[in-house]
């Protein structure tokens, strides 16, 4: 994980304080409920793994309403249609 991907990241979560949220959320539903996927995926990093979801585009941030705060790159593409 390099500078350069986390700054690719941001700018695509449209802010680093988006995308801190969306890592810390993430790691928070891992570590109670997803050890075995930690285990399997990211040799005892989880914070590697996260980002890797990030950067495959497999999370979103999502309001309570239910309305994207920041979509996937493919999400955000259909929605400009």
């Amino acid at each position: 994980m390099d500078e350069a991907t986390l700054h690719e990241l941001s700018a695509r979560l449209h802010g680093r304080f988006k995308l801190t949220c969306l890592v810390q959320r993430r790691l928070v539903h891992l570590m109670h409920e997803g050890s075995d996927v930690i285990k399997k995926n990211s040799g005892g990093r989880p914070i590697r793994l996260v980002v890797e979801e990030v950067a495959q585009g497999r999370l979103a941030l999502v309001a309570p309403d239910g309305s994207a705060l920041a979509a996937p790159p493919g999400e955000a593409k259909e929605g400009k249609k």
